[in-house]
């Protein structure tokens, strides 16, 4: 899964930026924000005894997650959380691959584990109860997770990203998902309940701190930004149409130098300007994820439901697994 993220959503996944609203529109999003999970410092890992004797323990190396997380009011927030189970760790390759098998995860049939959170409700103080349906091999149960938030939205210091943090932890039945191994390993060795826990570090990227590589040729996304300060966004998109038509050769067109101008719009709050480049993006780049998710965020935030829908149909659609298609999805279709 990682490496489908990596490539290019991960340079497109960004959070909300809310505008002013149009006359007779409503910004579906209500105030909040997309975070992404922050994968390299965060941790999905679980404990399980082995003859009552001594604790396994194993990671999942590959997951992501999108919280459309509201700071004010956490009860309003929601979240999908998409888990490669192939990318389970024990420490034991032989272990692992037999994880990985039809007796216990079978991966090949059924290649995501998926959390989506149905409420959340406050505890006390800054504790949580996330209470929501996880599926595991095809089977979906209801569960109820206690998360601390640990980080308010904040920025970090070091390139201003925006950052939110939580933690909790969950005892599941490996039985409820048919996770029953062979009758040797499955009744004999291994514990039913297993031990979960959980540590998130959400992030919101500060796109003005991303580099437009120009070293070799000058950035597509730089000539974007300029053309948008001098003649605005339409003027700014047909200039990249011309230039890609008439001079492919002479500019870095990489998606990811035109996604940056995007963002670093969105950022700004520039969401005309940015829905300008972007449906030049889908044109350039029709098999890229990002541009077709960015340009549904910008649509709920204009309270344009029934467009925001098709774009991040159309993402899906490219990218499966994505987990912020799944969760925009389903929340605009409430």
């Amino acid at each position: 899964m990682r490496s489908t993220f990596a490539a290019f959503a991960l340079l497109l996944v960004s959070a909300s930026y809310a505008a002013t609203d149009p006359p007779g529109k409503i910004d579906l999003l209500g105030g909040a924000e997309i975070f992404r999970i922050d994968t390299s410092h965060s941790y999905l890992g679980f404990t399980v005894k082995f003859l009552g004797m001594a604790d396994v323990r194993g990671i999942f190396r590959d997951f992501g997650a999108t919280i459309i997380y509201d700071d004010d009011h956490p009860e309003r927030t929601s979240v999908t959380v998409s888990i490669d189970p192939a990318s389970i760790d024990t420490g034991s390759d032989f272990r692992d691959k037999d994880l990985k098998s039809e007796k216990f995860f079978d991966v090949q049939k059924y290649p995501q584990i998926i959390f989506q959170s149905t409420k959340i409700e406050r505890h006390r103080n800054e504790h949580y109860l996330v209470h929501g349906k996880l599926t595991i091999k095809g089977i979906t149960r209801e569960i109820t997770i206690p998360m601390t938030r640990t980080l308010r939205r904040v920025a970090d210091q070091a390139w201003g990203n925006i950052r939110i943090g939580g933690n909790g932890a969950i005892v599941l039945t490996r039985h409820d998902f048919n996770l029953l191994g062979n009758d040797f390993w499955g009744d004999k060795t291994i514990a039913n309940n297993v031990n979960v826990t959980i540590e998130i570090l959400g992030s919101r990227p500060n796109y003005e701190r991303w580099s437009l590589d120009s070293k070799d040729k000058p950035s597509i996304g730089e000539v974007a930004l300029q053309a948008v300060d001098a003649s605005g966004g339409p003027a700014a998109a047909q200039k990249i149409r011309d230039l890609k038509r008439d001079k492919p050769n002479d500019y870095n067109f990489a998606a990811g130098q035109l996604g940056i101008a995007i963002n670093r719009l969105m950022q700004k709050r520039r969401l005309a300007e940015a829905l300008e480049l972007l449906n030049v993006g889908r044109e350039l780049y029709p098999e890229e994820p990002g541009f077709w998710a960015r340009t549904g965020e910008v649509y709920a935030t204009l309270g344009d439901r029934e467009q925001a829908i098709r774009m991040y149909e159309k993402a899906q659609a490219l990218l499966p697994a994505g987990s912020e298609s799944m969760e925009m999805l389903r929340r605009l279709r409430q």
